[in-house]
């Protein structure tokens, strides 16, 4: 799958990962064949490594600090999750 087929079919997500958006794209990517199933995987493993650097996982929580008023540090699922969020959102944010 090319890069601009990869970033066309996120766009049937419009901006956000909600399960309505979810399930359009799972219905649009069954009707492709394999290699482009395949495809689309690798290159949205290929967008969530290039977001999983050490200056964004280091980035707090937007809007959240801990008891002492420190910011609040990601956890790994929380990245994850963030990473997978900016992917959702379309190249443009990405």
């Amino acid at each position: 799958m090319t890069c601009a087929a990869f970033w066309a079919q996120i766009a049937t997500l419009n901006g956000s990962a909600t399960q309505m958006g979810c399930l359009r794209l799972a219905e649009e990517l069954s009707r492709r064949p394999l290699p482009d199933i395949i495809g689309f995987a690798e290159r949205h493993a290929e967008a969530l490594y290039r977001l999983d650097q050490e200056k964004f996982g280091m980035l707090p929580v937007a809007d959240l600090t801990d008891r002492d008023g420190r910011p609040f540090p990601q956890s790994a699922d929380a990245f994850l999750y963030a990473r997978c969020a900016v992917v959702a959102a379309g190249q443009a944010i990405w």
